[in-house]
């Protein structure tokens, strides 16, 4: 009952932060549970847990990568909260109590087997991250708060109408548990398979905030704490990404690989060209680097659609795309609160004012638009090969000249955050030992595997590359 433990422990945490405790207590506790959530998921590497709930609860490779994720992302996060809340005076208690519901609705993603849970799942999941958004109470928080839930409901409820045609694609199996629609592959009806397909494809990528469906995106993570922002970007989408693996591991059985990958490379270029032609206008970092989650997720839509090598650099770049939105909106998030914006009129000669914190802010430029030595530069050189191999040329060359502008946006804003005029503070007057910490754990760690790949890291990725046809 190992997996059931991990999903319920976040969830009876989240009920001890409720109670009337001090606040510093809530971060403490979100520290524990990340440990031992980690520490969980970390043994799991050596071993899988047996499947659990007649086959409803199963970890496989593909969703032992986005559970490491996850659990690392929370970590990070916890521990750069012990230094956010020694300066942010605000109740705690609603923020903590949906983090740790979140991490255990998230885990819940990992591991649910059956497609119809799996939607339950990550409808869950955005009730439990929509109140971190609304965090400091502004009005441009409650209005990105309610875009966000406007949006992804319309596209959960376009998933759950592709989750009814499934199961009546899936008439005469008579279950939605993925080892048997795998297993009864040729029973399945093509043409209600294929509705499905479109539906499935449409409602998780609005949860991923693939273009077209990408407007909720700059405007929650523009507003919500940097350490939503770590979860949502690197953590939800990922889970999204995941429900998307899963009806391709079906469209791999059925014979449907050609008509789900044309699907994804026309989303995957969508998801470039259009955060690079926004990008250029753009005056707020937390919202550039928003644009540049919509152009990684354009990296991982391309890297399945184009299967082969591009399938192994898409599971890649899921984790580099996580440790890369850790450095990139922690760092956004330290600066929003020691300054109160995040924007570059207000930010000026960052690393005269704070050293680290701009050197933190160079690494996240040269993490997040995929620059050497970070891992980022391999995964996406990994697609962009598997492009080439395809044939598709014009592709692969829309494909740089979009990463080349989405740099060029990046860097103008950083560049003029970090040099300048000093810009006085408004709050906090020194940096932070735990923020500070987590940023530089998450870059390490991007630098390590760009220079290095781990034995058991590659052997799970080719096992989890195999499910998908790779």
């Amino acid at each position: 009952m190992i997996l059931s433990l991990l999903i319920l422990t976040p969830f009876l945490c989240a009920v001890s932060v409720l109670l009337p405790v001090r606040r510093m207590f809530r971060v403490w506790m979100l520290c524990a549970a990340a440990v031992a959530h980690n520490a969980v998921v970390v043994s799991f590497w050596f071993r899988l847990p047996p499947a659990e709930w007649n086959g409803y609860l199963v970890l496989d490779p593909l969703g032992l990568i986005v559970l490491s994720i996850v659990s690392f992302l929370f970590l990070f996060v916890s521990v750069f909260g012990i230094g956010y809340f020694e300066h942010e005076q605000r109740l705690n208690r609603t923020f903590m109590t949906c983090l740790l519901l979140l991490l255990s609705t998230m885990t819940l993603v990992t591991v649910s087997y059956h497609m119809g849970l799996l939607w339950v799942a990550v409808e869950t999941t955005t009730l439990f991250s929509a109140p971190l958004i609304s965090f400091h109470r502004s009005r441009g928080s409650l209005e990105a708060t309610w875009k966000y839930l406007l949006v992804c409901s319309v596209g959960i409820a376009l998933a759950l109408m592709g989750t009814f045609f499934l199961a009546i694609a899936a008439h005469d199996v008579r279950t939605l548990l993925l080892p048997s629609l795998l297993s009864a592959a040729p029973l399945l009806s093509v043409n209600w398979l294929k509705l499905s397909v479109i539906f499935l494809l449409v409602g998780y990528g609005c949860k991923m905030g693939l273009a077209p469906m990408h407007s909720w995106k700059p405007e929650a993570y523009g507003q919500a704490t940097g350490m939503a922002v770590v979860l949502m970007a690197g953590g939800l989408t990922q889970c999204a990404f995941l429900a998307i693996l899963r009806v391709s591991q079906i469209c791999f059985k059925t014979g449907l690989s050609d008509f789900f990958s044309s699907i994804l490379i026309l989303t995957g270029v969508l998801s470039l060209v259009v955060p690079a032609i926004f990008i250029l206008a753009e005056k707020n970092v937390k919202r550039s680097f928003s644009y540049s989650s919509i152009e990684h997720m354009g990296i991982l839509a391309l890297g399945l659609g184009l299967g082969g090598v591009g399938i192994f650099g898409a599971l890649f770049h899921m984790i580099n795309n996580a440790l890369a939105k850790v450095v990139m909106f922690l760092t956004a998030g330290s600066i929003a609160q020691k300054y109160g914006s995040s924007r570059v009129d207000d930010v000026r000669g960052l690393i005269k004012t704070y050293p680290v914190t701009g050197l933190f802010l160079i690494v996240a430029l040269l993490a997040g638009t995929g620059m050497f030595p970070f891992a980022t530069f391999h995964s996406e050189l990994m697609v962009l090969n598997a492009a080439v191999i395809s044939g598709h040329y014009v592709l692969s060359g829309v494909a740089v000249l979009c990463l080349a502008v989405m740099f060029i946006g990046v860097s103008r804003i950083v560049l003029e955050m970090v040099h300048g005029q000093p810009t006085e503070p408004l709050l906090a007057k020194k940096e932070n030992p735990f923020m500070n910490v987590a940023i530089a754990a998450a870059a390490v760690a991007l630098v390590g595997l760009g220079l290095w790949m781990p034995q058991p890291l590659e052997r799970v990725l080719r096992e989890a590359a195999a499910l998908l046809g790779a």
